[in-house]
């Protein structure tokens, strides 16, 4: 069983000329080649797979997944889906809904999006000082980071420092003082899936899972700030009625993202699964042995899935 990993899936606007996405009319075109090639995951077949281990009726079909809760997945994914007579599982991180602003992570896209990478970096470089990106994974999270992203070199420092390498302290206040600097607006209503969407969409049989409170690198985090941004988000999830069961998404992905602590985590408050960003198939063993870091793909390993 092969599950995709998406993020954003939207049209073009002219707005933001550098941004990274998955053109509305390619993510049709891989759903016609996913549905010709293997075809796609049942919910009962996934529900068979992830409570009783049976996988002979999956072994070559897709799952489809998509992080972040962006407008998007309402606008077009949920559309196109519910047209198809097709599901996927959404993975939402909360803090946006509860402070009304948008993560740092989207920030940072956003800026990327929007202006030229050198001269966001070099403002960048002006703005923090050694003290504030002490991280001693550096070496180990250049490695391992962004190695399947076609980026200019100066747009993948930029975000490898923002992301990974500043202490968390800082992050904040200096991606306060790039938006304010390039005198950007930002509106956390206009980018996220409205509550309402989020409930309509569970109502059409999507599955809504916890993308952690704040998208944080939680292997950056103590084991009680990781318990915090886990349970704190299924809490809302649940608050507001869109928690089918609970399943969750690692942020950033990767092995590097997250460590034992997140496992212990996750099993402790019976988290059902949970995904991971690597590029092989779902097996049986996966389901007993690793659940809560079962592998995804990105969907620009496979044919219409490139970014424009």
């Amino acid at each position: 069983m092969k599950a995709i990993m998406y993020h954003y899936v939207r049209e073009f606007d002219n707005e933001y000329p550098n941004f990274r996405f998955l053109d509305i009319k390619n993510f049709r075109k891989q759903l016609d080649f996913f549905e010709k090639k293997y075809g796609f995951v049942s919910m009962e077949e996934w529900y068979d797979f992830t409570n009783f281990g049976k996988i002979d009726n999956v072994k070559n079909k897709v799952l489809l997944t998509f992080d972040d809760a962006m407008k998007c997945h309402f606008d077009f994914v949920f559309q196109e889906l519910k047209s198809r007579g097709l599901w996927g599982i959404f993975y939402v991180p909360t803090a946006p809904y509860m402070g009304k602003k948008i993560l740092d992570v989207h920030r940072i896209h956003l800026l990327c999006g929007k202006f030229d990478g050198k001269d966001l970096l070099n403002n960048l470089l002006e703005m923090i000082s050694d003290d504030m990106v002490p991280d001693k994974k550096r070496k180990e999270f250049s490695s391992m980071t962004y190695t399947s992203q076609k980026n200019s070199q100066d747009v993948t420092t930029f975000k490898r420092i923002l992301n990974y390498f500043i202490d968390y302290n800082f992050r904040e206040r200096i991606i306060d003082e790039m938006v304010k600097k390039f005198s950007y607006n930002l509106d956390a209503k206009k980018f996220y899936v409205p509550i309402e969407s989020l409930k309509k969409m569970k109502e059409n049989n999507m599955i809504i899972g916890s993308h952690s409170v704040s998208h944080p690198v939680m292997s950056k985090l103590s084991y009680k700030e990781q318990l915090l941004e886990i349970q704190n988000s299924f809490n809302f999830l649940d608050d507001i009625d869109c928690l089918n069961h609970k399943t969750y998404c690692h942020p950033y992905g990767g092995f590097h993202s997250f460590d034992s602590n997140t496992i212990k985590i996750l099993d402790q408050i019976n988290v059902k699964y949970a995904f991971n960003v690597e590029s092989k198939d779902i097996s049986k063993k996966h389901i007993t042995h690793s659940k809560q870091y079962l592998p995804r793909y990105d969907c620009n390993e496979f044919p219409f899935g490139q970014s424009s």
